[in-house]
């Protein structure tokens, strides 16, 4: 589709829009319009994904991965547009940032758009940087701290749900570049950093940072991505399934979708099920539900935590919803000391220097927190000025390193701590955590009349006393590694002074705002129906067919950043929703062809015609219809077909993989070279060279060129034959007509599974009563 061009341009023959600056290439390739998206004329939807942010992203790439085998098609939607594709440390210095916090109210408290994207959707008592409204969201500036939660988190989730992280961390962790663990980080100084605080650590557990950032490639040949962000995976995966599928973007085939500026106001519900939503697509109203909506269809709640709480208070209310509302303490204790206290460190820096750590303890009342520990001879008071910053420039790289400081070291220490959530919070609860919607007011009402969200985060008289305990230990930890109080000076009140503060620690001057952190979670926990409002895989309880992802599932937070424990779950769900999506066996017989094409895909060349509702007929070309929604394994399948002249040649295709998860230009001929042809041509043409007829691996009822057909069973052109096709295990039987007239045993250099297509090669071939049935493994 052509867009509107914001400049002139004499040619007008790209799609990519230009403006006085720039051409945007990236937004237009990776992105679609909302008439794309409706008028595509693919299959419908069986998968919306509501935000395609940190965990949207991430989660929409796993169901389109997932979901290969059984032809799924993604649409996710996000109420942004595209921004960059990557972290934004991981781009020049632009000023990319997120903006200051502000405490919004009412609508005449929002100062609106900041820093390009940010927006601030939700009211509260608590001042919040908001939301980033693009591509990436919040992905493309998070910090990259990516710890595991700890037994003693777990121990309050599901026992299943805490089997399942511990088992799936390795491979998240692999995936966003924590593993392998700070792998562009060392020198001298993160070694004595290290040795240092493990000699003080008393009661204190110190590893190396769990950072999600890859400075080595994860194979040779390949590109490290450095700062981890969701919009990168969602990029590729959205070019790759172009790029499967052929360039168009009204092509029918496409599996994933992006909708930008689409701002979903409400669900609509029919019994316990989603059956659509009302959207903004770019101010304009629009409603997504059938026929762009399969019957069977999933939806994913994956905006924030608060987002999706509101969106599920808004349309699909249920008791505890809101509740347990969980976020993180965070304070920073930063400190100099003497070069000459570290050991093994030179005393002058002979490079760039910089180290990290994490430290976790649990305050006097039990709560649990971690340190954040980052080092550098910087001179200065910042620890992380050097840390996350792409520096093309040697010689700008060589100043760095020479204005270090010789004499001293700084360290800080970020304090994050564990605000508990309260499973009985109800709004208007005081100190408590909750979030409810706004009342209908026109102060407090959304852009477009809906009702946003009130959050209300209040930390506890315990909470307040963890907060206090965590800066303490903290300052004696930072004093324990100096050795003396000699050797340390504490940063505050805008210098470095020799006593330490005061705990607390003034706000703002060590001590964060507690919405600073963006790690709200909690609100739609997972458990048992009787006391939480998610299963175990993340669905709602009450409603069968939306789920969630991100750390809104939680039912604790410990003081783990939720970035790994959500993807991990995120894992988890989209497994779940495939695993629903993939039909079962079944001894029944069950027709693959009902009337329409929803579920077939043409590879190759020419088509299919259905006739009647009831019949398939080939239509010029050479290529194959295959059907996407079902993997066979150990099956019967059985199938009328027809031709009219004798040189109508066709074929039965079983055992192929999707055929375009490994050929970019959807070949058909993946399907010969790796699966199993069953061939129709009553003359046996062996393409040679040379070229032969009536040869028996070539002639009707063969498994094409592997195993031959014992006779010639079929009848006259112009009568029906029917196929009763045997795939069990490591044999393939072939009746033709009630004659078996092919019995192969496979070598097992094929998959003993696949997909099951029709070919159309030369003339015209009708098929019709396609019905497979499970057989036992």
């Amino acid at each position: 589709m052509a867009l509107p061009f914001l400049t002139p341009d004499s040619n007008r023959t790209t799609l990519v829009q230009q403006t006085a600056f720039s051409h945007d290439v990236q937004g237009r390739y990776l992105c679609n319009s909302w008439s794309e998206v409706a008028g595509n004329g693919g299959d419908p939807f069986d998968i919306v994904v509501i935000g395609a942010g940190m965990f949207g992203g991430y989660i929409a790439d796993k169901l389109f991965r997932d979901g290969e085998d059984i032809g799924l098609r993604v649409l996710v939607l996000d109420a942004g547009g595209f921004l960059v594709s990557t972290h934004v440390q991981n781009l020049p210095r632009i000023g990319l940032g997120t903006p200051n916090l502000v405490a919004v109210t009412g609508n005449d408290k929002d100062p609106g758009t900041q820093a390009v994207v940010w927006g601030y959707p939700w009211h509260s008592n608590q001042p919040f940087p908001g939301l980033a409204y693009c591509f990436g969201g919040r992905s493309i500036y998070w910090g990259g701290w990516a710890p595991r939660m700890t037994d003693a988190d777990l121990a309050q989730w599901p026992p299943e749900v805490a089997a399942d992280l511990r088992a799936n961390y390795g491979a998240v962790e692999k995936e966003i570049g924590v593993d392998p663990t700070t792998d562009y980080i060392g020198g001298p100084l993160a070694t004595a950093l290290e040795a240092a605080f493990t000699a003080a650590a008393g009661a204190f557990t110190v590893d190396k940072a769990p950072l999600a950032v890859q400075a080595q490639p994860g194979a040779s040949g390949l590109f490290a991505f450095d700062k981890y962000s969701s919009a990168y995976l969602l990029a590729d995966a959205i070019r790759e399934d172009i790029g499967r599928r052929g360039q168009g973007d009204l092509n029918p085939a496409r599996r994933l979708m992006l909708l930008p500026r689409a701002h979903v106001t409400r669900l609509f519900t029919s019994g316990s099920s989603v059956t659509g939503m009302e959207v903004y697509v770019d101010g304009q109203r629009q409603v997504i539900a059938a026929p762009l909506l399969a019957p069977t269809s999933q939806l994913v709640l994956a905006l924030s935590t608060i987002e999706s709480t509101r969106l599920a208070l808004d349309s699909l209310p249920a008791p505890r919803i809101g509740s347990n509302l969980m976020a993180h303490l965070r304070s920073n204790v930063t400190v100099r000391i003497p070069r000459r206290v570290f050991a093994g460190l030179p005393p002058v820096p002979t490079g760039l220097e910089a180290g990290a750590l994490i430290v976790r303890g649990t305050t006097a009342n039990g709560r649990r927190f971690h340190f954040q520990v980052t080092t550098a001879a910087t001179g200065g008071s910042n620890t992380e000025q050097n840390m996350w910053v792409a520096v093309p420039d040697l010689d700008h790289l060589d100043v760095l390193a020479a204005n270090q400081d010789s004499a001293w070291v700084a360290v800080t220490l970020r304090c994050i701590g564990e605000l508990k959530g309260d499973k009985t919070a109800k709004p208007g609860d005081a100190g408590k955590s909750w979030i409810d919607l706004t009342r209908p007011d026109s102060n407090q009402d959304g852009q477009f009349g809906n009702r946003r969200a009130w959050v209300n985060l209040d930390p506890s008289q315990d909470d307040l006393l963890a907060w206090r305990d965590m800066e303490q230990k903290a300052l004696d930890l930072a004093l324990a590694v100096a050795g003396a109080p000699a050797n340390v000076q504490y940063w505050y009140g805008g210098q470095w002074n020799a006593t330490p503060p005061a705990v607390p620690l003034p706000p703002g001057d060590g001590r964060d705002a507690i919405g600073s952190t963006h790690h709200e979670s909690g609100t739609l926990w997972m458990g048992t129906p009787a006391d939480s409002v998610t299963d175990v895989f993340g669905k709602l309880h009450h409603v069968d067919n939306a789920w969630v992802a991100g750390p809104a599932l939680f039912p604790t937070a410990g003081s783990a950043n939720p970035s790994l424990t959500a993807m991990t779950l995120a894992r988890r769900t989209a497994g779940a929703i495939v695993a629903r999506a993939t039909p079962a066996p079944s001894p029944q017989p069950r027709p693959l062809f009902t009337g329409s094409l929803a579920g077939w895909q043409m590879a190759g060349a020419g088509g299919f015609l259905p006739i009647f509702g009831t019949i398939l007929e080939t239509q010029g070309g050479l290529g194959l219809l295959w059907y996407t929604r079902q993997v066979f394994r150990n099956f019967a399948l059985k199938v009328d077909w027809l031709s009219f002249n004798p040189t109508d040649n066709s074929g039965v295709f079983i055992r192929f993989p999707a055929l375009n998860a490994s050929d970019p230009a959807n070949d058909w001929r993946l399907a010969a070279d790796r699966g199993y042809e069953i061939q129709i041509d009553d003359r046996g043409i062996n393409p040679g060279p040379p070229v032969t007829s009536n040869d028996p691996k070539h002639r009707t009822g063969a498994i094409y060129a592997l195993a031959p057909s014992t006779t010639l069973a079929s009848r006259p052109n112009g009568q029906w034959n029917t196929f009763e096709i045997e795939a069990a295990r490591n044999r393939i039987r072939v009746t033709l007509n009630g004659t078996l007239v092919t019995d192969y045993a496979p070598d097992g250099s094929r998959a003993a599974a696949g997909h099951i297509g029709l070919q159309n090669h030369t003339g015209k071939v009708q098929f019709r009563n396609i019905l497979v049935r499970a057989l036992p493994d």
